[in-house]
């Protein structure tokens, strides 16, 4: 009998251990991972990423940033951090070795300094540096020892207004060379400058959004009178604050006004048209969903900056709740992570965000430091199961999304997926069970018309027979009520009888 309490207390101390390594991660993060169900309220999620670490000038070796404003992690792995209040890029591998140190440059025999710089960019076909000399109005390109090449000055087109200044904040670069600067005091795009320096125009204007009184406004307008007309507001589209490109020269913007939802996110061709128009996820909330309820007392995301991830991800940094929202290259959101606080993974000034592999690394202009996401198992499963989906995989999508369930059930991108790779196995009648689940009503009546077309060409025989056995009997029974073989009391009535 001791022997058997002594093997079930090995036993129990056992499972114990186990179910301690298996804690979840997201128990060890200072913010509680949330997503959203299919009604659109925020549920407890697993990590997709989890806070590794931190680093900052000390560690670093270049001695404290101020308010570090951008950084940008170049195709050869080097990072460039653009310390504003110390009016320096500083220049790391990405195991924060310093490389060096850009303070002064060389243009015509000239020194030049920067001022409040805000932006960084490397052109990877030229190796050409862009910096956002923001408050001497002007973006200096490069190479790496620091000699100038050429000045984006303010524009002096009669289509820029002169009345506006220029501090030019962030800056890339396409295949072409031409360079697209985002002016915070510019409503019409980005400024676009070709190689050689000459103004174009502007580029990628958000819209005015659909609001009650800009409606109003209109109206008012086309029944006023010139002179009223003159007098009445303009209605002005808010400009975007950040953007990125990706290989194949799309621009993706962010705006970060917690005043409008339409245009916060954009996908930007060469014309300057908005792609996610086409894909129908262009009025789609990005950031956090406001609460149907209570929605007066909470405060809407401003989205800050956005990055490409090595898949396509986007990587959406929000400054009013410190937090990032990375979704896959088709908008479906992948992972929430971080929040406002002191604690490792939290953050007070949320400024800038990279990627690369499967890090993550914000930029945060009030702790002065740098912190260092690193994607967890489960989130290695949802990358995997998206990246085949998203390919068109979607039956090998299918074991994979299968195991993202047994991570977290509430994963609704998980059921449309096992939905979408059921279907195209023609298992239509499983299919609807999961996009039922997930409340996705058109995939569910498209399982539904291949289910009810599958039914009738597996029962049509059965069917036909059916219908003729039906129009004998109809045939047979009109026969022999108009010969008097079928006789129902109330005929008897009609003809008098009793």
């Amino acid at each position: 009998m001791s022997s058997l309490k002594k093997l079930l207390s090995l036993v129990s101390a056992a499972a114990l251990t186990v179910s301690a390594l298996a804690v979840n991660v997201s128990a060890l993060e200072a913010y509680d991972p949330y997503s959203y169900d299919r009604w659109g309220d925020p549920v407890a999620s697993q990590a997709g990423y989890t806070a590794e670490k931190y680093v900052d000038g000390e560690i670093i070796g270049c001695g404290n940033f101020l308010e570090p404003a951008d950084m940008y992690i170049s195709h050869d792995e080097l990072m460039y951090i653009a310390d504003k209040g110390n009016n320096r890029i500083v220049i790391t591998d990405l195991d924060f070795n310093l490389k060096g140190e850009m303070k002064e440059f060389s243009y015509n025999g000239e020194t030049l300094t920067l001022k409040k710089p805000t932006g960084v960019f490397v052109d990877q076909y030229t190796g050409y540096i862009y910096i956002c000399d923001t408050e001497n109005d002007r973006v200096i390109k490069c190479d790496k020892n620091g000699n100038v090449d050429r000045l984006f000055e303010k524009p002096t087109s009669e289509l820029y207004d002169q009345n506006l200044t220029y501090n030019p904040s962030k800056v890339l670069v396409d295949k072409a060379g031409n360079v697209y600067v985002v002016v915070k005091s510019q409503t019409k795009g980005a400024v676009m400058f070709n190689a050689e320096g000459e103004f174009l125009g502007f580029y990628g204007a958000n819209r005015v959004e659909q609001t009650a009184e800009v409606l109003a406004n209109a109206f008012w307008n086309l029944i006023s009178t010139e002179a009223q007309r003159e007098r009445s507001a303009k209605q002005t589209p808010i400009g975007f604050s950040n953007f990125d490109i990706d290989d194949d020269g799309f621009i993706f913007t962010v705006t970060d006004s917690q005043d409008i939802q339409t245009d916060l996110v954009k996908k930007l061709n060469p014309r300057g048209d908005n792609i996610l128009d086409s894909l129908g996820v262009a009025d789609m909330t990005f950031g956090d969903i406001p609460p149907a309820y209570y929605s007066i007392y909470s405060k809407r995301s401003s989205l800050t900056d956005i990055d490409l991830g090595p898949n396509g991800e986007l990587n959406i940094l929000d400054f009013q709740h410190g937090r990032i929202f990375q979704y896959d290259k088709e908008c479906w959101l992948l992972f929430i992570m971080g929040g406002t606080g002191d604690q490792l993974g939290l953050f007070q000034a949320a400024s800038a965000i990279e990627s690369h592999d499967n890090h993550l690394y914000v930029l945060d202009s009030r702790k002065n430091n740098l912190t260092i996401f690193t994607r967890t198992v489960f989130g290695e499963i949802v990358t995997n199961a998206a990246n085949l989906y998203n390919d068109g995989l979607y039956e090998e999508s299918l074991e994979p999304w299968q195991n993202v369930l047994k991570y977290d059930g509430n994963y609704r991108r998980a059921y449309i997926g096992i939905g979408n790779a059921l279907y195209n196995k023609y298992e239509y009648e499983e299919a609807m069970k999961y996009f039922k689940i997930s409340i996705s009503r058109g995939r569910y009546n498209r399982a539904f018309e291949g289910y009810r077309d599958q039914w009738l060409k597996a029962n049509y025989m059965t069917l036909i027979v059916v219908i003729v056995v039906l129009v004998i009997l109809i045939i047979v029974y009109k026969q022999l009520r108009k010969r008097g073989k079928i006789v129902y009391p109330w005929d008897k009535n009609r003809r008098g009888g009793v």
